[in-house]
């Protein structure tokens, strides 16, 4: 909008002779004719982004302001223009719409000329279009020296972050790493002294003895699968996990799973079944850890398999991209099922997918709560190994339970980079 101020009397074509020195006289007057003095406070817009652009401006006098639109209402400054500078020719050359917004920042008075006969004018004169060019030229480079700064000052502070962040995750990996390790050792006390009173004659001849002792063992041992996985965990974060190579019978690393979770199977009906595993070939790896693995994947089967359901584990050979023969263990359920936006997620520390239970009476509950690291810990053996593991699921539904998936692939001639 125009503002109700007088715009100062000034004589155009002699303001517009040195900022288009060369220019023929005919075409000055012609330019100096066309061109319509006007005045804006500070605040208006002088040209809207995305608006069709039919003017270029050259100032008078005054500043104003080139702003971008960013995402939402936010929008970024990139730079002022004062006396003798001009703006809005790129939309009239391109034919197209405005690039920026132009707002006042000072009192402002300027020079607008129409597109005809700005156009007309630069059709006669290659000096115009010259001159134009250098300016456009002198704008975009020092508009790149800008960016150059920020992105540079923006990579230093993102630097700096970065540092403290990672100073952070070390104090706080080394405090969860200090602090289990020191709750282990007297759980693992009174694990050994509440075992030694289960196998006491005096405890089994008393009914009501037996079932307190039986749970203070069940809980303990609880706690001390608990403090051995987050020192896992720390070890993987920390790099410290040593691998051991040796050779390994990945069939009867689940066999020995599958009677470990006997009992919890059987009480909640849960089938789980081997298939093709007796066929797989002897395995060179760390046998305490796989067992993490297959364990944690097992366990999260029961977890996820409502009563009544089936986990089928089926090893199998195959070459694979990248890792060429490998062994492939697979532990599909019948169960509940994984959102596609949690395929990925679950494999991170602590993460947990849909509704869990904060309490629960042992890690094959339906839905029971949890840390939230067996699948973390499992990624991270499998790595360490030269492996890989992912999820399969068509989805997460509690009603007609779609099922999922987990796949391990260990390569059987890895070399250790």
């Amino acid at each position: 909008m125009d503002s109700p101020i007088s715009p100062p009397q000034i004589d155009v074509k002699e303001f517009l002779r040195p900022l288009l020195l060369g220019l023929a006289e005919e075409d000055l007057d012609e330019l100096a004719q066309a061109a319509v003095v006007r005045s804006f406070p500070v605040g208006d817009t002088i040209c809207q982004e995305g608006e069709p652009g039919d003017a270029v401006y050259f100032i008078v006098q005054g500043r104003v302001g080139v702003f971008k639109r960013l995402s939402g209402e936010s929008e970024r400054h990139l730079h002022n223009l004062g006396p003798g500078e001009h703006f809005g020719e790129m939309a009239i050359l391109q034919e197209g719409t405005r690039t920026a917004t132009v707002r006042v920042v000072e009192p402002t008075t300027v020079l607008e000329i129409g597109q005809e006969p700005f156009l007309t004018v630069l059709g006669r004169s290659p000096s115009l279009g010259v001159r134009i060019l250098v300016r456009m030229t002198a704008r975009l480079r020092d508009a790149d020296q800008r960016a150059i700064a920020e992105l540079r000052q923006a990579n230093e502070e993102l630097t700096r972050a970065l540092r403290r962040l990672e100073r952070l995750d070390r104090t706080k990996t080394d405090f969860i790493r200090v602090s289990a390790h020191e709750l282990r050792t007297p759980v693992a006390v009174l694990l050994g002294y509440a075992q030694m009173m289960q196998s006491n004659p005096t405890i089994q001849e008393h009914p009501e003895l037996r079932t307190l002792v039986e749970g203070m063992v069940a809980g303990t041992k609880r706690l001390h699968r608990v403090f051995n996985n987050i020192l896992d965990l720390s070890r993987l974060m920390t790099g410290g996990l040593q691998i051991g190579r040796n050779p390994v019978s990945i069939s009867v690393l689940l066999e020995s799973i599958q009677v470990e979770f006997e009992q919890a199977l059987e009480e909640r009906n849960l089938a789980l079944e081997l298939v093709g595993l007796h066929g797989l070939p002897i395995y060179s790896g760390d046998a305490g850890l796989l067992y993490k693995v297959f364990y944690h994947l097992v366990s999260n089967a029961i977890k996820y398999t409502p009563d009544g359901g089936r986990i089928t584990v089926t090893g199998r050979t195959v070459e694979a991209p990248d890792l060429g023969r490998c062994i492939e263990v697979a532990v599909e359920d019948t169960g509940i099922g994984i959102a596609p936006q949690d395929l990925d997620l679950i494999f991170e520390k602590f993460y947990r997918s849909g509704e869990v239970a904060l309490y629960s009476s042992g890690i094959t509950t339906f839905k029971g709560g949890g840390p939230g690291l067996g699948l973390a810990i499992a990624q991270g053996v499998v790595l360490a190994h030269g492996g890989r593991i992912w999820a399969e699921s068509p989805g997460y539904d509690e009603e007609t339970c779609p099922g999922s998936k987990f796949v391990v692939q260990l390569p059987l001639y890895y070399q250790q980079p």
